[in-house]
Protein backbone atom coordinates (compact mmCIF):
# COMPACT_ATOMS: atom_id res chain seq x y z
CA UNK A 1 0.00 0.00 0.00
CA UNK A 2 1.35 3.39 -0.89
CA UNK A 3 2.47 5.43 2.08
CA UNK A 4 0.19 8.37 1.29
CA UNK A 5 -2.75 6.43 -0.15
CA UNK A 6 -5.64 6.75 2.29
CA UNK A 7 -8.55 4.33 2.04
CA UNK A 8 -12.07 5.15 3.17
CA UNK A 9 -11.64 3.50 6.57
CA UNK A 10 -8.08 4.82 6.83
CA UNK A 11 -9.50 8.34 6.92
CA UNK A 12 -11.05 7.55 10.29
CA UNK A 13 -7.64 6.85 11.82
CA UNK A 14 -6.23 9.93 10.09
CA UNK A 15 -9.00 12.07 11.58
CA UNK A 16 -8.17 10.66 15.03
CA UNK A 17 -4.51 11.60 14.54
CA UNK A 18 -5.54 15.11 13.49
CA UNK A 19 -7.74 15.30 16.60
CA UNK A 20 -4.85 14.38 18.91
CA UNK A 21 -2.58 16.91 17.23
CA UNK A 22 -5.29 19.57 17.48
CA UNK A 23 -5.80 18.96 21.21
CA UNK A 24 -2.07 19.29 21.85
CA UNK A 25 -1.93 22.55 19.91
CA UNK A 26 -5.03 23.95 21.65
CA UNK A 27 -3.68 23.14 25.10
CA UNK A 28 -0.36 24.78 24.24
CA UNK A 29 -2.05 27.86 22.75
CA UNK A 30 -4.56 28.50 25.53
CA UNK A 31 -2.67 27.13 28.54
CA UNK A 32 -2.28 30.66 29.96
CA UNK A 33 -5.84 31.73 29.14
CA UNK A 34 -7.67 28.96 30.99
CA UNK A 35 -6.04 29.12 34.39
CA UNK A 36 -6.20 27.35 36.77
CA UNK A 37 -7.62 24.44 34.70
CA UNK A 38 -4.53 24.32 32.47
CA UNK A 39 -2.03 25.36 35.10
CA UNK A 40 1.27 23.51 34.96
CA UNK A 41 0.88 22.80 38.67
CA UNK A 42 -1.99 20.48 37.72
CA UNK A 43 0.26 18.26 35.60
CA UNK A 44 1.54 14.90 36.75
CA UNK A 45 4.26 14.15 39.27
CA UNK A 46 4.79 11.03 41.36
CA UNK A 47 4.34 12.86 44.66
CA UNK A 48 0.65 13.65 44.19
CA UNK A 49 -0.29 12.38 40.72
CA UNK A 50 -3.70 11.13 39.64
CA UNK A 51 -5.50 10.24 36.40
CA UNK A 52 -6.58 13.84 35.79
CA UNK A 53 -3.01 15.11 36.08
CA UNK A 54 -1.81 12.29 33.80
CA UNK A 55 -4.37 13.25 31.17
CA UNK A 56 -3.29 16.89 31.23
CA UNK A 57 0.41 16.01 31.15
CA UNK A 58 0.28 13.98 27.92
CA UNK A 59 -1.18 17.02 26.11
CA UNK A 60 0.80 19.75 27.87
CA UNK A 61 3.81 21.51 26.29
CA UNK A 62 5.63 24.71 27.23
CA UNK A 63 8.24 24.73 24.46
CA UNK A 64 7.22 25.22 20.79
CA UNK A 65 10.15 23.09 19.61
CA UNK A 66 9.08 20.26 21.89
CA UNK A 67 5.50 20.55 20.62
CA UNK A 68 6.53 20.62 16.96
CA UNK A 69 8.79 17.58 17.21
CA UNK A 70 6.19 15.55 19.05
CA UNK A 71 3.43 16.43 16.58
CA UNK A 72 5.60 15.50 13.60
CA UNK A 73 6.38 12.15 15.21
CA UNK A 74 2.72 11.56 15.99
CA UNK A 75 1.74 12.20 12.38
CA UNK A 76 4.53 10.17 10.77
CA UNK A 77 4.38 7.20 13.14
CA UNK A 78 0.59 7.26 13.31
CA UNK A 79 0.27 7.26 9.53
CA UNK A 80 2.40 4.15 9.20
CA UNK A 81 0.90 2.45 12.25
CA UNK A 82 -2.82 3.10 11.73
CA UNK A 83 -3.66 4.68 8.38
CA UNK A 84 -1.43 2.40 6.29
CA UNK A 85 -2.45 -0.74 8.15
CA UNK A 86 -4.39 -3.41 6.24
CA UNK A 87 -6.51 -4.21 9.31
CA UNK A 88 -9.87 -2.55 9.90
CA UNK A 89 -9.28 -2.59 13.65
CA UNK A 90 -6.05 -0.61 13.33
CA UNK A 91 -7.63 1.85 10.87
CA UNK A 92 -10.54 2.63 13.17
CA UNK A 93 -11.08 6.04 14.75
CA UNK A 94 -10.76 4.74 18.30
CA UNK A 95 -7.49 2.81 17.93
CA UNK A 96 -5.12 5.84 17.77
CA UNK A 97 -6.87 7.56 20.66
CA UNK A 98 -6.95 4.47 22.90
CA UNK A 99 -3.32 3.69 22.10
CA UNK A 100 -2.29 7.28 22.85
CA UNK A 101 -3.94 7.18 26.27
CA UNK A 102 -2.68 3.70 27.15
CA UNK A 103 0.91 4.52 26.22
CA UNK A 104 0.81 7.85 28.07
CA UNK A 105 -0.81 6.52 31.24
CA UNK A 106 1.24 3.31 31.12
CA UNK A 107 4.52 5.23 31.02
CA UNK A 108 3.55 7.15 34.17
CA UNK A 109 2.61 3.94 35.98
CA UNK A 110 5.98 2.54 34.95
CA UNK A 111 7.69 5.58 36.47
CA UNK A 112 5.77 5.05 39.71
CA UNK A 113 6.79 1.39 39.74
CA UNK A 114 10.43 2.40 39.36
CA UNK A 115 10.03 4.85 42.23
CA UNK A 116 8.74 2.05 44.46
CA UNK A 117 11.74 -0.03 43.41
CA UNK A 118 13.97 2.83 44.51
CA UNK A 119 12.29 2.77 47.92
CA UNK A 120 12.87 -0.97 48.18
CA UNK A 121 16.55 -0.55 47.27
CA UNK A 122 16.97 2.23 49.82
CA UNK A 123 15.46 0.12 52.61
CA UNK A 124 17.85 -2.71 51.84
CA UNK A 125 20.79 -0.32 51.80
CA UNK A 126 19.67 1.20 55.10
CA UNK A 127 19.40 -2.19 56.78
CA UNK A 128 22.88 -3.19 55.63
CA UNK A 129 24.30 0.12 56.86
CA UNK A 130 22.67 -0.29 60.27
CA UNK A 131 24.05 -3.80 60.67
CA UNK A 132 27.57 -2.79 59.60
CA UNK A 133 27.61 0.28 61.89
CA UNK A 134 26.15 -1.47 64.89
CA UNK A 135 28.12 -0.76 68.04
CA UNK A 136 29.91 -3.86 69.36
CA UNK A 137 32.08 -2.14 71.96
CA UNK A 138 31.86 -3.41 75.53
CA UNK A 139 30.73 0.05 76.69
CA UNK A 140 27.72 -0.03 74.36
CA UNK A 141 26.79 -3.44 75.69
CA UNK A 142 27.14 -2.19 79.25
CA UNK A 143 24.85 0.79 78.58
CA UNK A 144 22.29 -1.44 76.91
CA UNK A 145 22.36 -3.91 79.79
CA UNK A 146 22.03 -1.10 82.34
CA UNK A 147 19.00 0.40 80.57
CA UNK A 148 17.46 -2.95 79.76
CA UNK A 149 17.18 -2.33 76.04
CA UNK A 150 19.28 -1.70 72.95
CA UNK A 151 19.44 2.09 73.14
CA UNK A 152 22.83 2.75 71.59
CA UNK A 153 22.48 0.44 68.56
CA UNK A 154 18.83 1.20 67.92
CA UNK A 155 18.90 4.97 68.12
CA UNK A 156 22.35 6.52 67.96
CA UNK A 157 23.99 4.19 65.43
CA UNK A 158 20.83 3.93 63.34
CA UNK A 159 20.50 7.70 63.07
CA UNK A 160 24.15 8.00 62.14
CA UNK A 161 23.85 5.23 59.53
CA UNK A 162 20.74 6.76 57.99
CA UNK A 163 22.29 10.20 57.80
CA UNK A 164 25.60 9.18 56.27
CA UNK A 165 24.27 6.46 53.97
CA UNK A 166 20.84 7.44 52.69
CA UNK A 167 20.72 11.25 52.84
CA UNK A 168 21.89 11.83 49.23
CA UNK A 169 19.70 8.92 48.11
CA UNK A 170 16.64 10.40 49.79
CA UNK A 171 17.39 13.77 48.25
CA UNK A 172 17.62 12.30 44.76
CA UNK A 173 14.46 10.24 45.34
CA UNK A 174 12.63 13.38 46.47
CA UNK A 175 13.74 15.15 43.29
CA UNK A 176 12.64 12.18 41.15
CA UNK A 177 9.16 12.27 42.68
CA UNK A 178 8.80 16.03 42.75
CA UNK A 179 9.48 17.27 39.20
CA UNK A 180 6.56 17.40 36.78
CA UNK A 181 6.45 15.22 33.68
CA UNK A 182 4.84 16.96 30.72
CA UNK A 183 4.60 16.46 26.99
CA UNK A 184 3.37 13.87 24.51
CA UNK A 185 6.81 12.26 24.30
CA UNK A 186 5.82 9.24 26.39
CA UNK A 187 2.88 8.50 24.07
CA UNK A 188 5.10 9.12 21.02
CA UNK A 189 7.64 6.59 22.26
CA UNK A 190 4.74 4.24 22.91
CA UNK A 191 3.70 4.50 19.27
CA UNK A 192 7.32 3.93 18.23
CA UNK A 193 7.37 0.76 20.35
CA UNK A 194 4.13 -0.34 18.69
CA UNK A 195 5.56 0.38 15.24
CA UNK A 196 8.68 -1.67 15.96
CA UNK A 197 6.66 -4.60 17.26
CA UNK A 198 4.18 -4.56 14.39
CA UNK A 199 7.03 -4.33 11.91
CA UNK A 200 8.40 -7.61 13.28
CA UNK A 201 5.25 -9.62 14.02
CA UNK A 202 2.12 -8.07 12.47
CA UNK A 203 0.69 -9.32 9.16
CA UNK A 204 -1.23 -6.04 8.87
CA UNK A 205 1.76 -3.68 8.72
CA UNK A 206 4.66 -3.12 6.39
CA UNK A 207 8.22 -3.82 7.44
CA UNK A 208 10.28 -0.88 8.63
CA UNK A 209 13.43 0.02 6.76
CA UNK A 210 16.50 -1.56 8.29
CA UNK A 211 18.15 1.80 8.91
CA UNK A 212 15.05 3.07 10.73
CA UNK A 213 15.03 -0.01 12.96
CA UNK A 214 18.72 0.45 13.83
CA UNK A 215 18.14 4.16 14.52
CA UNK A 216 15.18 3.62 16.83
CA UNK A 217 16.80 0.71 18.64
CA UNK A 218 19.83 2.92 19.25
CA UNK A 219 17.58 5.69 20.60
CA UNK A 220 15.78 3.26 22.93
CA UNK A 221 19.12 1.88 24.11
CA UNK A 222 20.20 5.44 24.91
CA UNK A 223 16.97 6.05 26.84
CA UNK A 224 17.54 2.84 28.81
CA UNK A 225 21.09 3.88 29.65
CA UNK A 226 19.77 7.17 31.01
CA UNK A 227 17.06 5.54 33.14
CA UNK A 228 17.92 5.62 36.87
CA UNK A 229 17.34 1.93 37.49
CA UNK A 230 19.69 1.81 40.48
CA UNK A 231 20.20 4.25 43.34
CA UNK A 232 23.63 5.15 42.02
CA UNK A 233 22.15 6.00 38.62
CA UNK A 234 19.49 8.05 40.36
CA UNK A 235 22.09 10.13 42.20
CA UNK A 236 24.11 10.64 39.01
CA UNK A 237 21.03 11.82 37.08
CA UNK A 238 20.06 14.17 39.92
CA UNK A 239 23.37 15.82 40.80
CA UNK A 240 25.60 15.46 37.73
CA UNK A 241 23.45 15.44 34.59
CA UNK A 242 21.92 18.55 33.11
CA UNK A 243 18.68 18.93 31.16
CA UNK A 244 15.04 18.14 31.88
CA UNK A 245 14.44 15.19 29.53
CA UNK A 246 12.33 12.46 31.12
CA UNK A 247 14.20 9.40 29.83
CA UNK A 248 12.33 7.12 32.23
CA UNK A 249 8.91 8.00 30.80
CA UNK A 250 10.28 7.61 27.27
CA UNK A 251 11.59 4.12 27.92
CA UNK A 252 8.50 2.88 29.76
CA UNK A 253 6.30 4.39 27.05
CA UNK A 254 8.10 2.29 24.43
CA UNK A 255 7.76 -0.85 26.57
CA UNK A 256 4.04 -0.25 27.16
CA UNK A 257 3.58 0.36 23.42
CA UNK A 258 5.18 -2.97 22.54
CA UNK A 259 3.05 -4.79 25.12
CA UNK A 260 -0.12 -3.08 23.90
CA UNK A 261 0.61 -3.96 20.26
CA UNK A 262 1.29 -7.57 21.28
CA UNK A 263 -2.00 -7.69 23.18
CA UNK A 264 -4.00 -6.35 20.22
CA UNK A 265 -2.40 -8.82 17.80
CA UNK A 266 -2.90 -11.67 20.27
CA UNK A 267 -6.55 -10.70 20.69
CA UNK A 268 -7.02 -10.89 16.92
CA UNK A 269 -5.58 -14.40 16.84
CA UNK A 270 -7.45 -15.65 19.90
CA UNK A 271 -10.67 -14.03 18.69
CA UNK A 272 -10.32 -15.66 15.26
CA UNK A 273 -9.80 -19.09 16.81
CA UNK A 274 -12.77 -18.55 19.15
CA UNK A 275 -15.18 -17.58 16.38
CA UNK A 276 -14.03 -20.44 14.15
CA UNK A 277 -14.47 -22.86 17.08
CA UNK A 278 -18.04 -21.68 17.54
CA UNK A 279 -18.66 -22.01 13.83
CA UNK A 280 -20.00 -18.49 13.43
CA UNK A 281 -19.54 -16.78 10.10
CA UNK A 282 -19.19 -13.37 11.71
CA UNK A 283 -15.72 -14.16 13.05
CA UNK A 284 -12.69 -12.35 11.77
CA UNK A 285 -10.41 -14.34 9.51
CA UNK A 286 -6.73 -13.60 9.72
CA UNK A 287 -4.04 -13.36 7.08
CA UNK A 288 -3.79 -12.02 3.59
CA UNK A 289 -6.98 -13.65 2.35
CA UNK A 290 -9.15 -11.81 4.86
CA UNK A 291 -7.45 -8.53 4.07
CA UNK A 292 -7.70 -9.05 0.33
CA UNK A 293 -11.42 -9.71 0.66
CA UNK A 294 -11.90 -6.61 2.78
CA UNK A 295 -9.99 -4.41 0.35
CA UNK A 296 -11.95 -5.89 -2.55
CA UNK A 297 -15.19 -5.12 -0.72
CA UNK A 298 -14.00 -1.58 -0.15
CA UNK A 299 -13.18 -1.18 -3.86
CA UNK A 300 -16.66 -2.45 -4.77
CA UNK A 301 -18.20 0.13 -2.47
CA UNK A 302 -16.13 2.89 -4.08
CA UNK A 303 -17.09 1.67 -7.58
CA UNK A 304 -20.76 1.61 -6.58
CA UNK A 305 -20.44 5.17 -5.30
CA UNK A 306 -18.84 6.25 -8.60
CA UNK A 307 -21.66 4.60 -10.58
CA UNK A 308 -24.23 6.44 -8.52
CA UNK A 309 -22.51 9.74 -9.13
CA UNK A 310 -22.29 8.97 -12.85
CA UNK A 311 -25.98 8.04 -12.99
CA UNK A 312 -26.87 11.29 -11.23
CA UNK A 313 -24.85 13.28 -13.78
CA UNK A 314 -26.48 11.47 -16.70
CA UNK A 315 -29.93 12.07 -15.22
CA UNK A 316 -29.18 15.78 -14.76
CA UNK A 317 -27.94 15.93 -18.38
CA UNK A 318 -31.09 14.30 -19.80
CA UNK A 319 -33.29 16.64 -17.78
CA UNK A 320 -31.34 19.61 -19.12
CA UNK A 321 -31.76 18.43 -22.75
CA UNK A 322 -35.49 18.01 -22.31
Amino acid sequence: MNQRTVTTSGKQALNAIYLLIGINILVYTYRNDFLPQLNINRTYRILDGNLQSMLLSIFYHVDPTHLTMNMLCIYQTGFELYVNSSSKRWRSFSMPIISYLICGFGSFYGVELLSKFHTYQMELKMQKARVSNQCTHWMCKSINNALGRDVVSSYITNVWSDWTTTFPVKLSMWHFRLFRRIGASAAVYGWVGMRLFTSWYSPYHSKMHGLDVVLWMGILAHELSKCPLSLQDLQVSTFLEEGNVDHTAHFFGAIIGMLWAALVLLWDKVGGVFWRWRGESGGRRLGERWEDEYLAQERLMEQDQERRQLSRLLYDGERTVI
